[in-house]
């Protein structure tokens, strides 16, 4: 009989506290979505830390959400990613590395390299730096092996 009420009050403690979850969810969602309106009003940047802030202003108690709160209520994260804009940089090549770049000669590189000497001289590129480089070595690579192959035919023929 003991380990039945346990289960009950086990039962009515997860019941009341999906209900106080979901209180606690919508009222993140409200505050969070007047915050974010607000901000789309005064054209401020829309940001975790700003929609927390902002919902300050907009709580009965004061408290507002928590930055965290953004991202994990999948409903308030979801009207955020309608209404932020995310500023994806397109960073332009260098000038001075897309010549680089032309005059590479990737014949008189060594095998027998310092490979720490290379690997800090890679790591000063960019990103979108160190792509260009791999397609432009891919692209004389395979190259050459089209040259190589031709070659093999014409002696092939001969």
């Amino acid at each position: 009989m003991n380990q039945i009420s346990k289960l009950n009050r086990i039962k009515q403690k997860n019941a009341s506290l999906t209900s106080i979850y979901i209180e606690r969810s919508e009222r993140a969602f409200i505050l969070g979505k007047q915050a974010i309106d607000e901000l789309k009003e005064k054209k401020g940047r829309i940001s975790y830390r700003n929609i927390s802030e902002v919902s300050k202003k907009f709580d009965s108690t004061g408290k507002g959400i928590h930055p965290n709160s953004v991202k994990s209520n999948t409903k308030l994260y979801d009207y955020y990613k309608q209404n932020c804009k995310r500023h994806v940089a397109n960073k332009k090549l260098n000038g001075q590395f897309l010549t680089e770049l032309q005059n590479r000669k990737y014949h008189e590189i060594k095998l027998n390299r310092y490979k720490t000497n290379l690997q800090k001289r890679y790591e000063k590129y960019t990103k979108s730096e160190l792509i260009e480089l791999l397609i432009h070595a891919e692209n004389h690579i395979a190259s050459q092996n089209q040259m190589w192959i031709k070659e093999q035919f014409s002696k092939f023929k001969d």
